[in-house]
């Protein structure tokens, strides 16, 4: 439920900045949301490819070279380190045994429970990894070194992968020719982004945005759109905000991301354009020139809290810029939806 405080700030008798104040307060409960907001990083078990979206123009994948993601069904627990750790001491490590490490870390920090990330890190392994994203001819050793340091970045060591200087070469590797190593570098600097504003501005820095936007223009697969769309919303996310010059050029695509039919992708993009929103008057139109407020009016008409949540975070952003911005919210047609939103239980 709006509270009465919430309610009020889409009148404009007040001060404009201690509305903005009061929203910050009031949304903070949404902010601490996680099962809402979406989770800041993500540990990967798994890697699947289903069908291509229709709700973006795509390139078929067919000519793309491809990885083979079948790896080998030998277990690997903790016991194993040591004995992984001693394969790339040897000389002239080949390329199956640099494969075989890869993916037994990767193994080791898949469990669903208590990764032993602190045994891995203690290995001095991780540069070792990060060597391997190089391999510009080894596409299998890539994906699999990849896979193992964005499970290692979706625990709270994230500082280990960005301090061995992994980030610049997954920019790098967001343009391979393999969409698998495509999809899992942009997994990784999800969850890099999603540690915190430092790491976030370090990745923007490293020019990760535009790579990211043409992954999710033309994407080889459902599942690399939806990871580089939650990877995009991580690149928008916390405070202080990065600069609106650098997320600007996500939200005509974001905007675009509304139109289809991806519920996954929609509600990360919502909480992108709400965080996007969630600033001055330039970031409020910045949002409104997308032509996104009959889009988030429409969300508004639904039953789906997951998306309501953002797009009315959204929408209470727009109204606490000038009275240009309000109107174009009003005009859309928000009015005729307050009444069913205050009676939304789940709002």
């Amino acid at each position: 439920m709006i509270s009465p405080d919430r309610k009020s700030e889409f009148k404009k008798t007040f001060d404009v900045e201690d509305g903005r104040r009061r929203r910050t307060e009031t949304t903070i409960n949404l902010r601490k949301d996680k099962k809402s907001e979406g989770l800041a990083k993500r540990r990967a078990r798994g890697l699947v490819t289903p069908a291509i979206p229709s709700s973006l123009d795509h390139t078929s994948s067919a000519h793309q070279p491809s990885v083979n993601t079948h790896s080998s069904k030998k277990i690997y627990t903790a016991e194993d380190i040591p004995a992984l750790s001693q394969m790339l001491s040897q000389t002239n490590v080949g390329d199956a045994t640099l494969l075989e490490v890869a993916q037994g870390f990767r193994k080791v920090m898949s469990v669903e429970n208590n990764p032993p990330v602190d045994a891995v890190l203690a290995s001095g392994v991780v540069p070792a990894l990060v060597q391997m994203l190089t391999l510009v001819d080894k596409p299998e050793i890539q994906f699999e070194a990849a896979w193992a340091l964005t499970n290692i970045a979706s625990t709270e060591k994230t500082n280990v992968v960005v301090e061995a200087g992994a980030i610049p070469y997954f920019v790098q590797l967001l343009s391979s020719p393999s969409a698998e190593v495509r999809e899992q570098s942009a997994w990784c600097l999800g969850n890099i982004a999603g540690d915190g504003t430092g790491s976030r501005d370090i990745v923007l820095a490293a020019g990760g945005m535009t790579p990211l936007i043409q992954n999710i223009m033309k994407p080889a697969s459902n599942s690399l759109f939806s990871n580089c769309v939650w990877t995009l919303s991580n690149f928008c996310r916390g405070k202080p905000k990065p600069d609106l010059a650098q997320v600007a050029p996500a939200v005509p695509i974001l905007a675009e991301i509304l139109k289809g039919d991806n519920i996954s992708a929609k509600v990360d993009a919502l909480w992108a354009l709400s965080y996007i929103s969630d600033g001055d008057d330039e970031c409020i139109q910045t949002v409104l020139d997308a032509g996104v407020a009959n889009a988030l009016i429409a969300i508004l008409e639904g039953d789906a809290a997951n998306m309501i949540t953002p797009a009315l975070r959204t929408v209470g952003n727009i109204v606490s810029g000038n009275d240009v911005q309000t109107q174009a919210i009003l005009d859309a047609g928000f009015m005729l939806r307050v009444k069913s939103l205050l009676n939304n239980p789940k709002v």
